[in-house]
This record gives C-alpha cells, sequence and structure tokens, in this order.
C-alpha cells in the first residue's frame, strides 16, 4: 500500500448524509461498482430546507450544492477492495463547486469558517494513494468539481458558512446539528446468507447494524465480494442513520452466475467499518 500523500486528483467517491443548499442541486451519484439494482440501499437522512445562500456580488461566478456530512470516507485501500477512512475525533463537510465561464478561481480560495474557526480544502493524512468511492472529479480551477474540509467531530458554533470569491454558503441548522455530534460506536451482528445456492439465483445478504454509543450518529461501511468468478470486487458504500441505541436490518440481494461452467464455486461477502469486520461464505453450484 503506497505511503505518499494523497493528490487533490485524488478526492473522488465521497459520501454521506446529504443536504441539498440551492433548488435543482446535483443528486448524490453511486459508486461505478454499485452492482446490482436489486440492493437495497439505505436511505440518507437528511433536510433541504434550512440552509440558506447569500451572494455578496451579482451575479455570482460560483455556487456550491450538494453539501454532504459523513464521519468516514468510503475509498479504494488496493486496486480491488474499498475500505472506511477517518479517524473517530474527525468528520468531512464535502461541497460540490459549479463555475458559471471557463475556469474559476483556486483551491485556496476556498474555506469553511464556523465561528472564528477556519479549515481549508484537505484530506485526511491516513488516506492511501488510491482513488476514493466514486464521485467524478475534484475541483481544481475550471468549472466544477469537489472540495473536502476535514473538521472536528464534534465541531459547534451558531454560523458555519463555506466561503468562496463572489458568493458565501451559510450551513443550516440540521447541518450545524449533525457537525456538533460527538463520535459513536456501532455493532454489526445477526449476519445471514444462504449456505448454497444454485447459479443465477438469488442470494440475500442480511444484518443487523446497531449504534451502540450514547449519541445519534451515522454508520458507514464498505461492502466487497469474493468469488464466483472474481478474485476480490469493490461492490458499495453502506450508510444507516441511527439514533443511540437503535438498530436497524440491513439488506443486500445479488444474483451470482456460473457462467456456464458445471463446478461449484465459493462466494464469499464482506462488510468492513472503522469498528470491526463480518463475512459470510455461499457456495454457488451449476444449476440442477
Amino acid at each position: 500500500m503506497p505511503s505518499s500523500s494523497p493528490t487533490r486528483r485524488e478526492l473522488l467517491g465521497l459520501g454521506g448524509t446529504t443536504l441539498a443548499l440551492l433548488t435543482g442541486c446535483l443528486g448524490t451519484p453511486t459508486g461505478p461498482g454499485d452492482e446490482s439494482p436489486t440492493t437495497e440501499q439505505t436511505p440518507a437522512t437528511g433536510t433541504t430546507d434550512d440552509t440558506t445562500t447569500t451572494t455578496t456580488s451579482e451575479p455570482a461566478d460560483v455556487t456550491v450544492s450538494n453539501v454532504q456530512i459523513t464521519p468516514e470516507f468510503v475509498a479504494l485501500d488496493s486496486p480491488d477492495s474499498i475500505g472506511t477512512f477517518g479517524d473517530r475525533d474527525e468528520q468531512f463537510v464535502i461541497v460540490t463547486v459549479l463555475v458559471d465561464g471557463e475556469s474559476g478561481p483556486p483551491v485556496e480560495a476556498f474555506e469553511l469558517s464556523a465561528d472564528g474557526q477556519t479549515f481549508d480544502p484537505t484530506l485526511p493524512e491516513n488516506l492511501p494513494s488510491y482513488t476514493l468511492w466514486s464521485r467524478g472529479d475534484p475541483y481544481e480551477g475550471k468549472t466544477s468539481g469537489y472540495l473536502v474540509f476535514s473538521v472536528p467531530k464534534p465541531l459547534e458554533a451558531p454560523e458555519m458558512v463555506v466561503r468562496g470569491p463572489g458568493a458565501q454558503f451559510e450551513l443550516g441548522a440540521d447541518a450545524r446539528s449533525t457537525l456538533a455530534r460527538p463520535p459513536t460506536d456501532f455493532s454489526v451482528s445477526e449476519v445471514s446468507a444462504p449456505e448454497r445456492v444454485e447459479s443465477g439465483s438469488d442470494v440475500t445478504l442480511t444484518a443487523t447494524i446497531t449504534n451502540t454509543g450514547s449519541e445519534a450518529g451515522t454508520f458507514v461501511g464498505a461492502f466487497n465480494r469474493s468469488g464466483p468468478l472474481v478474485a476480490y470486487t469493490p461492490v458499495k458504500r453502506v450508510e444507516a442513520e441511527l439514533a443511540a441505541g437503535e438498530s436497524t436490518t440491513w439488506t443486500y440481494s445479488y444474483i451470482p452466475s456460473l457462467d456456464g461452467g458445471t463446478e461449484s464455486r465459493p462466494m464469499s461477502l464482506y462488510l468492513n467499518w472503522r469498528g470491526g469486520s463480518v463475512s459470510t461464505e455461499t457456495t454457488v453450484e451449476p444449476p440442477s
């Protein structure tokens, strides 16, 4: 695993609780490896009615949209698997920058201000030099892209503003409330999947995710698969918003295929998160 610091071009693939700033803001895309249309996605929790935008010049050349807050990144931790990254005492604010023109201000022209503290766009120091899970291109002074601000967890302030040339963008009450939450802990239990299945038949994994801490929080996991015909492959980012002590059942469905092969093969599903990992194994058999 490379140890060099990541470049801004590696700033891809971010996810988390979405708080739209502007009417018609971009939605949150999924990763290219989100394999199956039968996958049951845990919906992100957020609001769209309490964030304000203040323009300091007319017309505004720069807009910010698609504000997201997440306690961890999901990123490639090898060429063919994903993991989670982010320390317990940090969290991330991610924004989309859109520029009306052929080019825009430099990355250094943006900052997040919170009650006298300022934060520059950055990436966590422990992130390996692999592509993050998948959000397109970073903002590099052109027409669009993503910026990430690493801030302490918790972060409390009566006002939080993303500032860029020509405009400023204020985070609303729900965003500030999410950022003010202390860290919490999660467990994953009651993990099940069939032991055997025929090629072309549905495999459904279920798991219970529980917030075992005393604070509300966002569970973030990285889901991978091995077999039946690949050594290892990333599948998707997993997210669940849970109150203290709350549990939810997460479900993932997939249809494995032996592609005409006549020998049984194993298939394993892996869910990793900051507090641990779980896995299942299913034997995929040729049709009878």
